[in-house]
């Protein structure tokens, strides 16, 4: 009986198992990346709410502070994932970012394949977005 668990056993183990992970190419310049997106934004995050219908997903609001591409708005709200695989970026509420998104206003999205970060980072872009050399 033993030769057939084993046996059992090394074949589920052998199966192929569904793994989500997220994957991207590395982003461009920050110029690049505003050329490819609908907007990019400095905000601070509002309030972020989990949306339980079909795939997780979280809607994150902003107070939009400044606008570098697409037309100035007051608040803005940009959907991602979940974080941990799925490409999703975790923000922190009361927290600035600049914010790399698609689609259109009423569906943005954005994710961790962005230069999406902390508005203090860097990598972020703000300072070539806000034009300094």
């Amino acid at each position: 009986m033993k030769p057939a668990i084993l046996c059992l056993l090394l074949a589920a183990a052998s199966l192929p198992v569904r793994a989500d992970a997220c994957s991207c190419m590395r982003p461009g310049t920050p110029v690049e990346e505003k050329t490819r997106h609908t907007r990019v934004f400095l905000g601070q995050v509002q309030a972020i709410e989990d949306d339980a219908h079909g795939e997780p997903r979280r809607r994150v609001r902003f107070l939009v502070r400044e606008t570098f591409k697409g037309t100035p708005v007051r608040r803005l709200s940009v959907e991602t994932g979940m974080g941990g695989g799925d490409c999703g970026y975790r923000f922190n509420t009361g927290q600035d970012y600049v914010v790399y998104a698609w689609g259109q206003d009423d569906a943005l999205a954005t994710g961790i394949c962005s230069l999406t970060g902390p508005a203090s980072d860097p990598r972020s872009g703000l300072d070539v977005l806000r034009g300094a050399p």
